[in-house]
């Protein structure tokens, strides 16, 4: 799968660009770093995907911010982000917009955040973004990476509803992850509404399953590799012992950035 040809810049996209890619990205909050350096978390205080719908409940989390690692060594994240500056309309346009110019994905992140690129979907969805595959090129803490995401409905992704209609649940925005050659990650980013502006539940379960990418009629079998792969020795080879602390630093930062430069671009080029 190739991505689309950059899009064009928008007038005066690159020079406000340019003026937020020299911004600082702040230290994620101090209850994020202790979180994260405090060690993993008990597996039986994480979240199952199983009970992914318990992050559309606006009740408190016992545990919002951790990473465990499961017995079967695989990996569990979770962070809360305050996003109180930010809407509905704001993230629903960013998940469409950035992925089409490299520069807008790194603003995101300058520190982290390289390239992207996007497919479209194979055919119209409800969301812009649903059955788009994104290829950013990131760094999450154990240096840079090519990546593919895969964002998909709520209810393909395991939710019981897509939640469209549901007072609390502003947006839900979520994404199988892998390489070119794996699938190996389930991310979940529910955006509640809190007071005039968001809140932003993420969660990830990190190589709970392994799939390969096939082409073609090899895709039958993906399901019985995936059954081989997804197994102990696999996760202790390829999960890094540091991936779920770095990449709950990451994921604080990046959306704590992303509700301080947001709204400046929602109101120049939405």
């Amino acid at each position: 799968m190739k991505p689309l040809p950059q899009e064009r810049p928008q007038p005066g996209e690159e020079e406000y660009l340019a003026e937020l890619i020299r911004l600082k990205v702040e230290p994620a909050p101090l209850e994020v770093l202790l979180a994260a350096e405090s060690g993993p978390l008990e597996p039986e205080s994480s979240l199952p995907r199983g009970e992914v719908d318990r992050l559309c409940d606006p009740a408190p989390l016992e545990n919002p911010h951790y990473w465990s690692r499961m017995q079967d060594l695989s990996v569990r994240v979770s962070n809360e982000t305050p996003m109180p500056d930010l809407s509905r309309e704001m993230i629903e346009w960013w998940f469409d917009w950035h992925s089409r110019r490299s520069q807008r994905y790194r603003v995101w992140h300058p520190v982290a955040h390289f390239a992207n690129g996007r497919a479209p979907a194979a055919q119209p969805a409800v969301k812009p973004y649903w059955g788009v595959s994104n290829f950013p090129v990131e760094d999450v803490g154990d240096g840079a990476a090519s990546i593919r995401i895969d964002f998909t409905s709520p209810r393909e992704f395991g939710f019981t509803d897509d939640y469209l209609d549901d007072d609390s649940v502003a947006t839900i925005v979520c994404a199988r992850v892998g390489d070119r050659l794996i699938e190996h990650t389930f991310m979940a980013h529910v955006f509640l509404r809190d007071g005039d502006g968001l809140r932003l539940r993420s969660h990830f379960w990190i190589a709970e399953k392994v799939r390969p990418r096939l082409p073609g009629p090899a895709s039958v079998m993906a399901g019985p590799i995936q059954s081989l792969v997804s197994n102990r020795y696999v996760r202790k080879v390829a999960v890094p012992d540091q991936v779920g602390r770095t990449l709950l630093v990451h994921c604080s930062e990046e959306y704590q950035h992303l509700n301080r430069i947001l709204p400046g671009l929602y109101e120049r080029f939405a």
